[in-house]
């Protein structure tokens, strides 16, 4: 997979610039495009197959900027300009995650300098697609709506309307240590009751280690926890939203973590941090809960001792046995935008390096290999060779095939992500970190949560109801 970023807490700069964009853009930005896109959905355009795939024809010339930090990028343009030899594409480092958004940002609000595509994480899209910032690019590729991941759709979709393609994701599940499940005769735990279980025995039996950590800085990966328990904290679209973030569910999921960290159980702390890095080399957590991508961005890099830790991968525990829902943590799509002065040549490239067979090989291949190291939204990248292959870094497992394939259709469809993520994010974030350390309990930190988002999201113009 691709280098994530930690969400900590935002500089107020960021969200500034996200506001600003929010109240001053309206629905355009940058330079006026020379092709807008007409109103009418799938048909608009006449399409023609290239590498398996309906996209539009598209005989003129074009010069496009990309922006992206997908590893080894470079060779997706190479190969989608050898189909489209008449489409340029200009690749641009503009920073990882929060780097890239506060430049892209900045950039909107300049009106000059914008790319024509741009990389988004699902969870900064409704935020972008509030400002305006983004094209709709239905009428060029609503037709290929059926090869990804339902889920995926609906997280750059509003209505009939099309903001993206989706280009990876990150079903969650339970990453464990088979050397020390088999030293102290743990099972793998399939509820989170029996992981709560599991825990505390773990813990006294080997009072120096953890079963788990908890990521404190991290509010995407808390809302992944709150998306597999089924928590729809918000609901709507335009301006008309509804929040629900202190539901009973959520105080049951942070309770749950709340009690382990308080046992010594499990640890909260920093992910990426330096004592983070120390402890994942030194095997200190008998399981994590990660993405598809945990194993080749978490485990490879800071893991060293691979071979004796024996990792392993295994569906994510239910809260409710026999209910299989999963949620995501992570994942991202090539946004066309509204300042692209060629939205129909950048839509097709966007389509193409995320769902053609050509591109899809080398997006499923390790990027120690060259590859992009990606868990495809596209459907047919579960049929390439290299993506069932047997892991590596997970003592040989084929993980993909037997759990993250399997765990990817579960993922929740009804969840959405609100325009208001960054300083969501940074509010839950400050709100359990006094909860975890003994200063509120957790469903007073979450109804302080909610009070802050809904007033926040008033105070920028949206209707809220709670």
């Amino acid at each position: 997979m691709k280098v994530r970023r930690n969400k900590t807490v935002l500089t107020g700069s960021l969200l500034g610039a996200m506001a600003i964009v929010a109240t001053g853009c309206g629905t355009s930005s940058g330079n006026s495009s020379s092709q807008s896109a007409p109103s009418t959905g799938a048909g608009a355009a006449s399409l023609k197959t290239v590498d398996g795939l309906p996209l539009p024809q598209y005989t003129g010339k074009a010069t496009l900027t990309w922006w992206a930090w997908v590893p080894n990028a470079q060779k997706e343009v190479d190969i989608f300009e050898k189909y489209y030899p008449n489409i340029k594409v200009h690749l641009v480092d503009a920073g990882a995650g929060t780097t890239e958004y506060q430049k892209f940002s900045t950039v909107i609000q300049a009106g000059s300098g914008v790319p024509d595509v741009v990389m988004l994480e699902f969870d900064v899209m409704p935020e972008y697609i509030a400002t305006g910032a983004l094209q709709d690019i239905s009428p060029w590729v609503s037709q290929l709506k059926n090869r990804f991941t339902p889920w995926t759709w609906n997280q750059v979709s509003v209505g009939s309307r099309v903001y993206g393609i989706p280009e990876d994701t990150g079903p969650i599940g339970l990453f464990y240590q088979s050397s020390l499940f088999n030293k102290y005769h743990l099972k793998v735990p399939t509820t989170w009751n029996q992981f709560a279980q599991e825990a505390l025995e773990f813990h006294k039996l080997d009072p120096s280690q953890y079963f788990s950590y908890f990521s404190n800085n991290d509010g995407q990966w808390m809302f992944g926890l709150l998306w597999q328990a089924g928590c729809i904290p918000f609901q709507g679209s335009g301006n008309n939203w509804k929040v629900d973030i202190d539901s009973p569910k959520a105080v049951q999921v942070f309770s749950l973590w709340q009690k382990l960290i308080k046992e010594g159980a499990v640890q909260s702390i920093a992910a990426g941090s330096p004592e983070w890095q120390k402890n994942i080399n030194a095997g200190l957590y008998a399981t994590a809960i990660g993405s598809a991508w945990y194993d080749s961005e978490i485990l490879v890099p800071y893991d060293h001792n691979l071979a004796t830790h024996k990792w392993r991968a295994a569906f994510i525990p239910e809260w409710t046995p026999g209910d299989t829902m999963d949620g995501d943590w992570g994942g991202s799509v090539q946004a066309v935008t509204k300042a692209s002065k060629y939205p129909e040549a950048a839509a097709i490239f966007a389509a193409f390096v995320n769902a053609a067979p050509a591109e899809l090989a080398h997006d499923v291949a390790p990027a120690k290999d060259g590859g992009g190291g990606l868990f495809p939204a596209a459907t047919a990248g579960f049929d390439i060779p290299s993506f069932k292959q047997p892991n590596p870094a997970l003592d040989n497992q084929p993980a993909n095939v037997d759990i993250f394939e399997k765990e990817s259709p579960r993922v929740n469809t009804k969840f959405q992500w609100s325009p208001w993520s960054s300083y969501v994010f940074n509010e839950l974030q400050t709100e359990i970190g006094k909860a975890f350390a003994g200063k509120e309990t957790v469903q007073q930190a979450l109804a302080n949560v909610q009070q802050a988002v809904v007033s926040y999201a008033r105070s920028q113009g949206y209707n809220v109801t709670t």
